[in-house]
């Protein structure tokens, strides 16, 4: 028997014993419940034109990510992006629509038939972001799914292999944060680069002029740069770790590998123990800072950062030269 069937049978005898009265009152507090029951239920997919619109969240399985609009800061623009679920002050890592924000509430995120995300403004009707989707694959029946890693895939419902290769994913569209597992560098098979872009402030996420990313020529390595100026440079590989990174060690926490075959160029990371949440972020400072989450004091520790100092500047003292910090003036050779 439904609620409302059951609501019908319970306003009947009501009526009858009882009047009018207590009868609405038992009508409202069972359809205020079965409201309540349904707000209160989260998911972590979205089905082929299902819309999710403000105030409504995807959560991951294990309730460690969250996708949902969010304001930035002192910021009045809404945006559609990630964060993790039970960290008290929301830290967002991958956000949508970065330079196309939303200025009101009237908006809806929807999964197509073609296996695109789409954000609207649900008044004008005009598209303020997609995903991108490259395959060449029919799809009949996508799935959205946000994961515990993080990422947010879009498959093909019943293919475990498309979940492996989804017909999309936020991993693939690295914004300001790198997280466990996620890839820096190159796809040398597709062409798909991935790099960090630092938001412009607190309160606008917009891309700035700020990048981590792989360069590829001559022996790859990690960069920093502003526009196209090198701002820092780690040095190349050299099998434990880069070469000007000299801090940069195998610990307790993650562990790191970079990959350089015939197919990709790229770096990765990935905890050692699980129950930490540490993630690199590109600074609207154009600083790259590892940060690590102190749930005793519950806020966000600098565990590394780069650039350290000012030589780890690139270029600073010329061509051929060496950088003393320790003294008083640059040694020139």
């Amino acid at each position: 028997m439904s609620l409302f069937h059951y609501c019908e049978s319970v306003t009947d005898t009501a009526m009858k014993e009882k009047g009018v009265a207590k009868t609405k009152f038992i009508f409202g507090f069972l359809v205020l419940l079965y409201a309540s029951i349904t707000c209160s239920y989260a998911t972590d997919t979205i089905s082929s034109y299902q819309t999710l619109r403000y105030n409504e969240t995807i959560v991951s399985p294990q309730e460690t990510f969250e996708l949902g609009f969010f304001r930035p800061g002192n910021s009045k623009n809404l945006y559609v992006g990630i964060w993790f679920k039970k960290i008290p002050n929301r830290t967002i890592v991958w956000v949508a629509n970065r330079n196309t924000p939303l200025s009101d509430t009237i908006c809806v995120l929807t999964l197509t038939h073609q296996g695109v995300l789409i954000l609207r403004n649900a008044t004008k009707g005009n598209v303020l972001w997609s995903s991108a989707n490259s395959t060449t694959l029919q799809v009949r029946n996508p799935i959205g799914q946000l994961l515990d890693t993080g990422d947010f895939i879009i498959y093909e419902e019943g293919d475990r292999i498309n979940q492996e290769d989804p017909i999309w994913q936020s991993f693939d569209s690295l914004q300001h944060t790198l997280l466990p597992g996620e890839k820096l560098g190159w796809n040398l098979d597709t062409g798909k680069e991935r790099h960090l872009t630092a938001c412009k402030s607190e309160d606008d996420p917009a891309f700035s002029e700020f990048s981590y990313l792989i360069d590829a020529r001559g022996y790859p390595q990690p960069m920093i740069t502003k526009g196209q100026e090198i701002q820092y440079r780690a040095g190349p590989w050299n099998g434990l770790r880069f070469s000007g990174a000299f801090n940069l060690k195998q610990n307790r926490i993650y562990n790191f590998t970079f990959v350089v075959d015939q197919r990709e160029i790229y770096y990765q990371f990935k905890l050692v123990n699980t129950s930490v949440i540490t993630m690199l972020v590109l600074q609207p400072s154009g600083h790259l800072e590892r940060l690590l989450w102190l749930d005793n004091k519950k806020e966000w520790n600098v565990y590394l950062s780069r650039p350290i100092d000012l030589c780890d500047q690139y270029s600073v003292c010329g061509p051929f030269g060496i950088c003393n910090i320790e003294s008083p003036q640059f040694v020139i050779v």
